[in-house]
């Protein structure tokens, strides 16, 4: 099971939610005094005063002058404070049958590392956990990053394929069938020595789409992936949103109408071209056939997001994963095909993930924040640090320019 605020590695137990609202302050103020940060928090100064010095004591806050801080001022120099985002680390790390991706964040929410290298077919669990395992070592190293931060306020989030249980065991995975029953978490966070959480791929794509993508101003989504197979995330109220038995958003291949166009173990099949993008780029083309094909799976697909919207009514429909890069290829016939579906006056609004491929792993940098700030103030945890698209893309491009095993 995965580690929890009292026994996790690192972990702080803080004692009460006024050590996150200072945390939170400094946070979104980056340096602050005492004194702002009473005002802004409402906390009279000596509990403020009190509550750094914790925090100082714990390495999540330090002590920076006022010249510094960009403060001049006559007579006694204001002590003037920031949050140590380097005092932990956040790990995010996709499990793909094809290819690992890791990302790396400060505690703050600024992403400081990414890697992504081949997996082979064939291999078994051991060899994959051992995949993952050097991958997140060799992003570290290729991000300069020591390793002995993770010992302290931190927690590394895995995203794999299939039901995942509220301890992180995987019940049911297609694609890792091996890795059913085994206790990954525990597996990891034994190896990093800090705090480890396994998750649903879909649903941390989701995540991903709400905490910084083309869902970040809702709190309703529903998330269809639509790639070699066809899954779906579900976020309500801003959310993972995960149901009694972790099965939430799992409507099963019998809640989309294309059993002929899936093969036994719910992989997509297509009889006009070898794959699903040959299809769409032969539809493009002008091929009648791929078209036609395109509007059946288009047909079939909005057949299982209509019963979504009508029984979530989500504020916004993201379709991700590899098809999605079809555009209004793919979209067009869907917006017409659920609209036909739904017999009431409601046209769902569908749009494309803004993220793409990069999804599932910023989805599990998202909840490895979101654990570890649950760690460091339990009580009422801080919210989630602000991710920058920008920013975030500036280092995916940069990590991607190098040869995959060069270290920059």
């Amino acid at each position: 099971m995965a580690p929890n605020a009292s026994d996790a590695p690192g972990g702080s137990g803080l004692p009460s939610a006024v050590n996150a609202r200072v945390a939170a302050a400094l946070l979104e103020s980056g340096r602050a005094s005492v004194t702002q940060i009473a005002e802004r928090t409402g906390l009279s100064r000596p509990t403020v005063d009190a509550e750094l010095t914790r925090l100082r004591e714990l390495g999540l806050v330090r002590v920076v002058d006022d010249a510094e801080a960009g403060e001049r001022r006559a007579g006694r120099p204001a002590r003037f404070f920031e949050f140590c985002a380097d005092a932990g680390l956040l790990v995010g790390v996709d499990v793909g049958i094809h290819r690992l991706r890791v990302v790396l964040a400060e505690l703050d929410g600024r992403v400081v590392g990414w890697h992504e290298t081949e997996s082979a077919l064939g291999i078994d669990g051991d060899e994959r956990i051992a995949l993952v395992i050097s991958t997140v070592r060799t992003a570290l190293r290729s991000s300069g990053i020591d390793p002995e931060r993770l010992l302290r306020h931190s927690c590394l989030a895995l995203a794999v394929s299939g039901v995942v249980d509220p301890g992180g065991r995987i019940l049911i995975s297609h694609n890792f069938p091996e890795w059913e029953g085994i206790d990954l978490a525990g597996l990891l966070s034994a190896e990093f020595g800090c705090a480890a959480v396994v998750e649903n791929d879909i649903r941390l794509a989701a995540l991903a789409e709400f905490r910084l993508g083309a869902a970040k101003h809702v709190d309703d989504v529903a998330y269809v992936f639509a790639g070699h197979r066809v899954s779906l995330g579900l976020i309500i109220d801003g959310k993972i949103r995960r149901g009694k038995h972790s099965v939430a958003g799992e409507i099963g291949l019998g809640g989309f109408a294309f059993s002929s166009q899936v093969d036994s173990t719910g992989k997509l099949r297509w009889s006009s071209a070898e794959s699903g993008e040959q299809v769409f780029r032969a539809a493009a083309a002008g091929d009648r056939a791929a078209s036609e094909e395109i509007v059946r799976f288009a047909q079939g697909l909005a057949v299982g997001v209509a019963i979504v919207t009508m029984a979530v009514d989500p504020d916004l429909v993201i379709v991700g994963g590899g098809l999605s890069l079809a555009g209004e290829e793919l979209l067009g016939p869907l917006r017409r095909a659920v609209n036909a579906e739904i017999t009431l006056p409601v046209e769902p609004e569908i749009v494309p993930s803004r993220l793409g491929a990069e999804s599932v792993a910023l989805g599990a940098l998202s909840l490895a924040a979101q654990r570890a700030a649950e760690i460091r103030h339990p009580s009422e945890p801080p919210a989630d640090p602000g991710f920058d698209l920008a920013q975030v893309r500036a280092v995916i491009e940069r990590a991607s320019a190098q040869p995959e095993g060069a270290d920059g």
